[in-house]
């Protein structure tokens, strides 16, 4: 996946994050579906042979820009 992608979607989690934690009362859990982007269910749906990456995980179980977007939106501090 191109950096510029990498980037756009480390930008897009660690904003939808930091939205859910501002409706905390109202949002209790976030679900992702998947692992790595290995075992998306959008890869080859709804294009036969498309390859999506949308998880935080790589398919070497590598975490992505992405995971460190969300770990800085539930924990700024580091703690």
């Amino acid at each position: 996946m191109p950096d510029a992608v990498q980037q756009a979607l480390a930008k897009r989690c660690g904003g939808l994050i930091g939205v859910f934690l501002k409706d905390r009362p109202v949002i209790t859990r976030v679900t992702f579906w998947g692992v790595t982007d290995g075992d998306s269910w959008r890869n080859t749906w709804p294009v036969s042979g498309r390859t999506s990456y949308p998880l935080l995980f790589d398919r070497n179980y590598q975490p992505k820009p992405a995971f460190d977007a969300v770990i800085r939106a539930v924990a700024p501090d580091g703690k």
